[in-house]
């Protein structure tokens, strides 16, 4: 499911993300919030607003436990405030109105973490029918991934003494989920590095052997003669000393004949 919202124009950083994904003042959920888990708080009723805090206190207790166990993520754990704003027009000015003054409350408390979005698309979305809960006038949040995937979904407000353990229990699945989730990716990154030292290994005994095999040739060059070539070097020295002809004696030979 996609909802379109638009984006207050005191938010300049989302507005500079939705500009860069082309849709400049509009924000769609969930697949346009930044990666990891977030609480989305559905209102279409102004005085719903008073739920808010209750909700604030699970995105803060989320996040702190995400960060001690060094399982956080840059830029998740925001909290989104929806306002369905309703079909006719004078309705939508008194939402409008209202959502100013939250706008200025959430700057002067520092809330930098919790955004104001408004939305008059949701009927004809559809939006309801497909997240699969009851279009009957209640407010409902939501801590979901930015791929839709809805982790824990209640109404009105966050009811700590009945619902707290079952967050806890939510809270323990998505460590464990992500602790399973970087081992994974450890593994993985131990594999790549034992493949590409053994393709170092293999490249290295390649080189290894092609040296062997020039010195090999080097040694063949240098081996002592054959009987065969020995044989033509011998007949190559008798034919040049044949070419040159018989040396003269340096003294005339002895007579041998008897004395007189």
């Amino acid at each position: 499911a996609q909802l379109p919202c638009a984006l207050p124009s005191s938010s300049p950083a989302m507005a500079e993300a939705a500009a860069a994904r082309g849709m400049p003042g509009m924000l769609r959920l969930p697949m346009d919030l930044p990666k990891g888990v977030h609480v989305v708080l559905l209102l279409n009723r102004r005085r719903q607003i008073e739920h808010c805090d209750s909700w604030l206190s699970v995105r803060e207790a989320w996040e702190r436990v995400l960060a001690d166990r060094g399982l956080h993520r840059e830029g998740e754990m925001q909290m989104y405030i929806c306002c369905l704003l309703p079909r006719f027009w004078p309705l939508r000015w008194g939402w409008r109105w209202r959502m100013a003054q939250w706008q200025e409350l959430l700057e002067e408390e520092a809330h930098t973490r919790v955004h104001l979005l408004s939305t008059t698309a949701w009927r004809k979305s559809g939006f309801h029918e497909q997240m699969q809960i009851p279009d009957d006038g209640r407010a409902y949040a939501m801590v979901l991934r930015n791929d839709g995937e809805i982790l824990w979904a209640s109404d009105d407000a966050f009811k700590e003494h009945l619902q707290e353990k079952a967050m806890v229990r939510v809270v323990k699945q998505e460590c464990e989920y992500r602790t399973d989730e970087q081992e994974r990716l450890l593994e993985s990154s131990v594999k790549d590095g034992v493949l590409e030292k053994g393709t170092g290994a293999t490249a290295a005994d390649d080189a290894s052997a092609a040296g062997a095999g020039a010195g090999a040739e080097a040694a063949a060059s240098t081996k002592a003669p054959t009987d065969a070539e020995l044989a033509r070097a011998a007949e190559g020295t008798a034919g040049g000393s044949r070419e040159r002809g018989p040396e003269a004696p340096d003294k005339p030979p002895a007579s041998s004949a008897p004395a007189a």
